[in-house]
């Protein structure tokens, strides 16, 4: 069963955070085409640039992220 854009959108917010050494833009486009059918792939990169945008300590129990996880992901590629 395909990714909906949604539940596609947190699978991946979790696999871009758990790997900051890796460039998140390459990162994503990389997860989403191994998961998400080609005309989907737009919507749900968008979909992932914007929750990362907005991702904050509040939030990361949504993701199963820890804190620690996402301080070295912020470190990393928040400017």
């Amino acid at each position: 069963m395909p990714d909906t854009p949604a539940l596609a959108g947190e699978r991946h917010i979790r696999e871009v955070i758990t790997h900051p050494e890796c460039d998140p833009l390459a990162n994503i486009q990389r997860s989403v085409a191994e998961r998400v059918p080609e005309p989907g792939q737009p919507q749900v990169q968008a979909l992932i640039v914007e929750e990362l945008r907005r991702l904050h300590e509040g939030v990361l129990a949504r993701y199963g992220l820890r804190p620690s996880e996402y301080a070295a992901w912020k470190a990393l590629h928040r400017h």
